[in-house]
């Protein structure tokens, strides 16, 4: 059918992969023209998904279940668990260092959304949250949130990617101080964070492969179903870029 499930899925509707991974507020994340409030606003937002993804994470683990033998089935499962719990932990390391950052440049990581009284999810982070509780659900398989949490990074690591191909030297001329060009861009775009994304992808593909053949066209719609709903937040969840 085809060489790898995660190969197939980033040429799945390529417009709306390039849409959900390019936008004005990365390209002016990159070149420093992005103020402190707009990325304090959307901050704000990061931080509350990753912490609802740290429940995801926990749903996904519940799902694994390590043959009580030696064989092939276990090496692959205790490979998931060891990417899970990777994924646990630079999570736990990431909201410590958004809150590092925010400190040490003056970042506000409580803004509350437009339309809102107080802080919370806005609308599509709310939206990103409710699709994680529905891929870690008992009827979704562990396949199928893997694919999901292999979307969000691949997403996020090559969103970062786009706006550190336009960075120039800024330094205190940064509208945000230089939080993003000298912190934040360095650590999404690090090679220890492509790593850990194709290590998902690995896992995905061994999984994937164990597929029966009859069951193989359905679970790929699926697939490919919480792709495109995961691109589609992602395009919406990079705020929009005033005037500045």
């Amino acid at each position: 059918m085809f060489q790898s499930l995660t190969a197939h899925l980033k040429t799945h509707n390529p417009t709306t992969y390039h849409s959900a991974t390019t936008h004005p507020f990365l390209l002016a994340a990159g070149k420093g023209t992005l103020s402190k409030s707009t990325l304090s606003k959307w901050l704000s937002q990061d931080r509350l998904y990753a912490q609802s993804y740290v429940r995801f994470i926990g749903l996904l683990l519940s799902k694994c279940q390590l043959p009580h033998t030696l064989s092939p089935e276990q090496t692959r499962e205790q490979r998931i668990v060891a990417v899970l719990i990777d994924a646990l932990v630079n999570i736990q390391r990431e909201i410590g260092f958004f809150e590092e950052v925010a400190r040490e440049y003056g970042l506000d990581l409580a803004v509350v959304p437009e339309g809102e009284e107080k802080f919370g999810p806005a609308m599509v982070t709310q939206a990103y949250i409710d699709l994680f509780m529905s891929a870690g659900s008992p009827g979704v398989t562990l396949l199928e949130g893997l694919v999901v949490l292999w979307a969000t990074e691949i997403c996020y690591l090559e969103s970062w990617e786009g706006a550190k191909a336009v960075m120039k030297d800024g330094g205190d001329r940064d509208l945000d101080g230089g939080a993003l060009r000298e912190r934040f861009i360095p650590n999404w775009t690090s090679v220890e964070f492509r790593e850990f994304v194709e290590g998902i992808a690995q896992v995905v593909d061994a999984l994937a492969s164990t597929v029966k053949d009859g069951e193989k066209e359905e679970l790929v719609t699926r697939c490919e179903r919480w792709w495109r709903q995961v691109k589609w937040l992602e395009e919406r969840f990079w705020p929009d870029v005033p005037q500045e």
